[in-house]
């Protein structure tokens, strides 16, 4: 998505940084001016913090989302998600993580396919949009750990560059 929207901040570099955080991170944009995590406001200062800016491009940066329909649309619907990756195993779930080879079409499809059909319920899936995160991953979250030949077979599918366990 991001490489669908980021040329509207081509002239403006540090909004543009702006702008990819808070598409990273869910973070809604409201009609008042406002940036918030589902319902709880995030102050301008501690985003300008976070990334070294000044809290004026902030507010500059919502302003000129609020200001151009495809981005407001965006924006304004934006929410926050639990992701986990790192909790799963503390609560018996099992939690792998694949880095597809670029551009790899169907991975997500075979891999939920052979977890199917060993009769393993997926309680969650995040699959990181590759122009927001460099190296993207697809992580996924099983109602028990995944057996290990189950992850030999998974990592010999075509498309799949290498699998973590968490």
């Amino acid at each position: 998505m991001w490489g669908k929207i980021e040329h509207y901040f081509d002239e403006y570099p540090v909004r543009k940084v702006i702008a990819k955080t808070l598409l990273k991170y869910g973070l809604r944009v409201s009609d008042d001016l406002k940036i918030k995590a589902g319902d709880i406001e995030v102050p301008y200062t501690k985003i300008a913090k976070a990334l070294d800016v000044d809290r004026r491009v902030v507010k500059e940066t919502v302003g000129m989302i609020l200001k151009i329909p495809e981005l407001k649309e965006i924006y304004t619907n934006l929410e926050p998600t639990v992701h986990m990756k790192y909790v799963g195993r503390h609560v018996g779930y099992g939690v792998i993580e694949i880095e597809p080879e670029p551009r790899a079409v169907g991975i997500l499809a075979k891999i939920a396919q052979k977890i199917a059909d060993r009769g393993i319920n997926i309680v969650q899936v995040v699959a990181e949009d590759p122009e927001l995160y460099p190296e993207a991953t697809l992580t996924i979250i099983t109602e028990k750990p995944i057996p290990g030949d189950l992850i030999n077979e998974l990592s010999k599918l075509e498309g799949v560059k290498r699998i973590s366990i968490y």
